[in-house]
C-alpha cells in the first residue's frame, strides 16, 4: 500500500543538511510502512516488499519473504502484501491478504496513520521540552491602510493569539489568519507589557490566493550580505548591523528600504554597528543596483493622494459628520475667513503622505477656518476641518497611489527634471499617443526606443519635452536579505506534553480547514506545497538544529497521516472505503470496480503531485 508523498530530488550527500532533510523525510515515511508491515505480519499477511521509493529496485536485502528495498523514485514507499492487487492469482493460502478478515484488513491499513500520529505525538512534547527555535511573533511592519493597520497593530506588537490559537511562530499566524473567518477575528498582542484584543477583518489578497491582514514578521537589524551584491561592493558583513541611513534611525528593514528609495541621488549613506563588538561603528557608502526586472521610467512618479483606509480619530470624525472618505482623492488645504475659494485664501497642495502631514499640522495651529479639498465620485467639494484639529490625525489617514490621475510628481535628478518639466504638471500624451491613467504612461514608455516627446499641461497651456526612459527605481538590489528574528520556545516536559498534543489537534484542524477553504475557493491552491518544498524547508531547519528538524517532521507526519486518509483509490483512505462497503453489502467490492478505481486513483496522485511539483518550481525560481 503507498504512503503519498511528493516528488524528492536526488540530494544525497551535498552537506550534512542536506542529508539530515532527506533522512528525517524518509523517517516518517518509514515509520508509516513500518506501521503496515508490523500489523500485517501481526495478522499472518505475507510481506514480500518492503520498500522505500517507488520504481526499480536500487539496493536492499531479503530476510525471509520479505524484500527489504530502496528504490528509484523516491516519492514516497510501500509495502507489498500477497494477494493485495487486483487481478493478482491467489493460492488461497492464510498468507495472502484477502483471506483475512474485514476488520483486520482495516487495522493493517489504518496502521500506517496510527503511526504517523503516535510519531508527532511523542515526537512534539519531546522537542518542545528541549526547546524549538521559531519565527517571531513580533510584528515587524504594517502595511498602511490595510486590515492591521486599521485595527490599531503596530511594530513592535508581539502577537500571541489568533482567534482561538496561540501562536508561537510567525507561520503560525499567517495560517490562521488564512484559516479563519473573515468576517471577524480577534486577534490578541502585547504592547509594553499590556495585553490587548483587536478585531481585524482580513482581505483576500488575490496575489498570494489566501486571507491576510497586511503584516510582516519583525527582522534582525543585521542583514544576510548577498555575494556579489552592492551591499557587499560597500563593504559590508553579515556581522554589520544597520543603525541609521542618512543619519535617519532605522528600526526595520521597511524604514531602510524606504529611506533609500526616498533618497534618489545614486547614494546613501549607512551606519553600521558591529555587533560582535556593540558600540563600534562606522559608515559605509550604498549605491543601490537596479535589477533587470526593473522598469525604464521618464523620472516622474505618480500622486498618493487617494485615501485608502480610516482609522482612530479619523474613523470618528467621519462618523460624527462631514470628512474625508475612502476612495476620496485629496487636492489641497485652504485656509481662509469666510469662503475656502475667497481671493485671500492661502493653499497648499496635499499630492502625498508628507504634505497631508504638512497640511494637518498648519491647520492644527491656523487661526482661520481650514477646508480640505477633495475629488469625491467625479465632484470636487470643501470637507472643512474641525478647528484646532490634531496634527495626529493624518496618521491615521492611509493614502495609496492615484493611478487614475495623469497628474505626476517630478523626482529630483533624473531626466524629467532636467529637461525642465515643472512638478505637478499633467501628461496628457506621450509619443503621440492620449494618456488617460497611469498605466497608459508605463505602457507607451516601456514601448519606446531611444527619445521620447511628453506633451503636459501646466496651468492649461501645452508643453511638450523631450525625454530618455531610464532604469530608476530604487526598489531593485540593496544586496541585503532581511534574517527574520528567531525565538526559542521551551517548556517543562509536562507543560511540553500538554502543549504537544493541543498543537497536534489544531494542525490536523488545519489540514482539513485548507482543504476545505480550497474548494470553496477562500484559499488558491497554489499554496499547496509537494517535496521539493519539504526538502528545501527540511533542510533549512536542520541548520537551525536537530530539535526544529523534528518539530517540523512531526508537523509532516499528521499532514501525511491525514492526507492518507482522504478517500481516494491507492491511498490508505480508498482502502478503508471499500473495506467498510464489504462490511456494509456483505461482499468484496468487484475485482473490475477495484482495478477501474485504482486507475482513476493514480491518475488523480499523479495529477496532484505534477500540480504541486510546478508549485514548487515557481516557488523556487521566484525566490531565486
Amino acid at each position: 500500500m503507498p504512503v503519498l508523498m511528493l516528488p524528492l530530488a536526488s540530494i544525497l550527500g551535498v552537506s550534512t543538511s542536506w542529508l539530515l532533510a532527506v533522512l528525517g523525510i524518509g523517517l516518517v515515511i518509514f515509520v508509516h510502512e513500518l506501521g503496515h508491515f508490523l500489523v500485517a505480519k501481526k495478522c499472518g499477511v505475507r510481506c514480500e516488499i518492503f520498500s522505500l521509493g517507488f520504481g526499480p529496485r536500487l539496493f536492499g536485502f531479503r530476510r525471509g519473504h520479505t524484500d527489504y528495498r530502496i528504490s528509484l523514485v523516491p516519492i514516497g514507499g510501500y509495502v507489498k502484501m500477497a494477494g493485495d492487487n487486483p487481478g493478482e492469482t491467489l493460492e488461497g493460502d492464510e498468507g495472502e491478504l484477502p483471506s483475512k478478515s474485514v476488520l483486520q484488513r482495516l487495522a493493517i491499513f489504518s496502521a500506517g496513520v496510527v503511526m504517523n500520529l503516535l510519531f508527532a505525538l511523542v515526537t512534539l512534547p519531546v522537542v518542545l521540552a528541549v526547546g524549538v527555535m521559531f519565527h517571531s511573533t513580533v510584528v515587524g511592519t504594517v502595511e498602511s491602510g490595510g486590515p492591521a493597520w486599521q485595527a490599531g497593530l503596530r511594530p513592535g506588537d508581539e502577537i500571541v493569539r489568533v482567534g482561538d490559537h496561540e501562536v508561537y511562530d510567525f507561520s503560525n499566524v499567517v495560517a490562521q489568519i488564512a484559516l479563519s473567518d473573515p468576517e471577524s477575528l480577534e486577534i490578541e498582542f502585547v504592547r509594553d507589557g499590556q495585553t490587548i484584543r483587536r478585531v481585524v477583518r482580513p482581505q483576500k489578497d488575490d496575489g498570494k490566493g489566501r486571507y491576510t491582514i497586511g503584516i510582516q514578521p519583525a527582522a534582525e537589524d543585521c542583514y544576510q550580505i548577498v555575494e556579489g551584491g552592492a551591499a557587499e561592493a560597500a563593504g559590508m558583513t553579515d556581522a554589520d548591523c544597520v543603525i541609521a541611513v542618512d543619519g535617519k534611525p532605522v528600526k526595520h528593514y521597511t524604514d531602510l528600504r524606504d529611506i533609500i528609495v526616498a533618497n534618489e541621488s545614486p547614494q546613501v549613506t549607512l551606519t553600521v554597528e558591529d555587533k560582535e563588538n556593540p558600540g563600534s561603528t562606522r559608515e559605509v557608502i550604498l549605491r543601490p543596483r537596479p535589477s533587470p526586472e526593473t522598469p525604464r521610467m521618464i523620472g516622474v512618479r505618480a500622486y498618493v493622494d487617494q485615501v485608502k483606509a480610516l482609522r482612530g480619530e479619523a474613523r470618528k470624525l467621519a462618523a460624527g459628520g462631514d470628512f474625508v472618505e475612502p476612495g476620496d482623492v485629496l487636492r489641497s488645504l485652504h485656509l481662509y475667513e469666510s469662503d475656502p475659494q475667497e481671493s485671500q485664501a492661502t493653499t497648499l497642495p496635499v499630492r502625498d503622505p508628507e504634505e497631508m502631514e504638512k497640511a494637518f499640522e498648519v491647520a492644527s495651529s491656523a487661526s482661520r477656518n481650514a477646508s480640505l479639498k477633495v475629488l469625491r465620485e467625479g465632484v470636487e467639494r470643501f470637507v472643512r476641518l474641525p478647528r484646532g484639529v490634531s496634527a495626529s490625525v493624518a496618521d491615521d489617514i492611509a493614502l495609496t497611489q492615484n493611478l487614475q490621475s495623469r497628474f505626476v510628481r517630478v523626482r529630483d535628478g533624473l531626466s524629467a527634471q532636467a529637461a525642465g518639466m515643472p512638478d505637478g504638471c499633467e501628461i496628457v500624451k506621450v509619443r503621440g499617443v492620449a494618456i488617460e491613467e497611469w498605466q497608459d504612461l508605463q505602457e507607451q514608455v516601456q514601448e519606446s526606443e531611444g527619445v521620447i516627446d511628453v506633451e503636459v499641461l501646466v496651468d492649461g497651456v501645452s508643453q511638450t519635452f523631450s525625454l530618455q526612459p531610464a532604469v530608476e527605481s530604487r526598489l531593485s538590489d540593496f544586496g541585503l536579505v532581511p534574517v527574520y528574528a528567531m525565538v526559542k520556545r521551551q517548556y517543562g516536559i509536562l507543560e511540553a506534553a500538554r502543549v504537544g498534543v493541543i498543537e497536534a489537534g489544531y494542525m490536523l484542524k488545519n489540514v482539513y480547514l485548507t482543504l476545505k477553504k480550497i474548494f470553496a475557493r477562500d484559499v488558491s491552491p497554489k499554496n499547496l506545497s509537494g517535496i521539493l518544498t519539504i526538502v528545501v524547508v527540511s533542510k533549512s531547519l536542520a541548520e537551525s538544529g536537530v530539535p526544529s528538524l523534528f518539530f517540523f517532521l512531526a508537523v509532516l507526519s499528521l499532514n501525511l497521516a491525514f492526507l492518507n486518509l482522504l478517500p481516494i483509490p491507492v491511498l490508505d483512505g480508498g482502502h478503508i472505503l471499500f473495506l467498510l462497503v464489504e462490511k456494509i453489502k456483505g461482499s468484496p467490492v468487484s475485482e473490475k470496480v477495484t482495478g477501474y478505481s485504482q486507475l482513476v486513483g493514480v491518475v488523480m496522485v499523479l495529477a496532484l503531485l505534477l500540480y504541486v511539483t510546478y508549485n514548487d518550481l515557481l516557488r523556487i525560481f521566484s525566490l531565486s
